[in-house]
């Protein structure tokens, strides 16, 4: 059998979120009415940024957003917007889980990116990356290609349970020694199926919901990376004070 390390990429890998890139620059360039981002997520960012939201409901509201404001959006743009936003964005990756994707490899796991962001950004960024596979939320067109407003996704944790179940199958993979990297509890499913979970600056509700198990708050490694230092701990030595800050 073989070992693997299953990544999320935004807010694990990647610093901000792809799909969030790439929705500011089609506004930026006026694809986009600007009025979406500034009436229905603006304010939803100012409440994360300034600390009285939370950011997995900035970023879930703003994947449903932008999910509808693509609708009928013609796909050679959706891919062009696509490239700028790779080109532009590659390098913004947090060193915690850049050593740890290169580490990966030169152990010869395999390397997996499952990913909530578009297929068509998630696919090519994976390629950057040197990734085995890679699943993502898959954003249905039209046979004139015109986007549809449906996608199949892949930002829950249940859909991640599947992807990683298929995965185990089709590449044969021992999951007890293998590793799973994640933000938010939309990554939970891939922690409680791995051996080695690391938690990447996570979300209060996944740390919160990785302490109540008593499996996986005696194997998850937090993961914390601020300015130029990195600051690794086992779960099971924080304190519930700590946790509930």
């Amino acid at each position: 059998m073989t070992k693997a390390a299953f990544f999320d990429i935004d807010g694990t890998l990647f610093r901000n979120s792809l799909l969030i890139e790439h929705f500011l620059k089609l506004v930026d360039d006026g694809i986009l009415e600007r009025k979406i981002w500034t009436d229905e997520i603006g304010p939803l960012f100012s409440k994360y940024e300034n600390r009285f939201g939370a950011y997995e409901d900035y970023l879930n509201k703003s994947a449903l957003a932008y999910q509808k404001a693509m609708i009928g959006l013609d796909k050679e743009i959706v891919d062009k917007y696509a490239q700028i936003v790779l080109a532009e964005n590659k390098d913004k990756v947090y060193n915690i889980t850049r050593n740890a994707v290169n580490k990966h490899i030169e152990e010869g796991y395999l390397i997996f990116f499952i990913s909530g962001s578009p297929d068509f950004l998630v696919n090519d960024f994976s390629k950057l990356y040197k990734a085995t596979d890679s699943i993502s939320t898959t954003y249905v067109f039209d046979e004139n290609n015109k986007f549809t407003g449906k996608v199949i996704p892949m930002w829950d944790g249940e859909s991640k349970l599947s992807a990683v179940s298929k995965l185990k199958e089709k590449y044969d993979i021992d999951l007890e020694k293998s590793f799973a990297y994640g933000d938010t509890n939309g990554d939970i499913t891939m922690f409680q199926l791995v051996g080695n979970p690391h938690a990447i600056n996570p979300s209060f509700e996944l740390i919160e919901n990785l302490y109540k198990d008593d499996e996986l708050r005696s194997k998850a490694v937090i993961n914390i990376e601020r300015k130029d230092v990195n600051y690794n701990f086992a779960l099971k030595d924080l304190s519930v004070e700590f946790l509930k800050f």
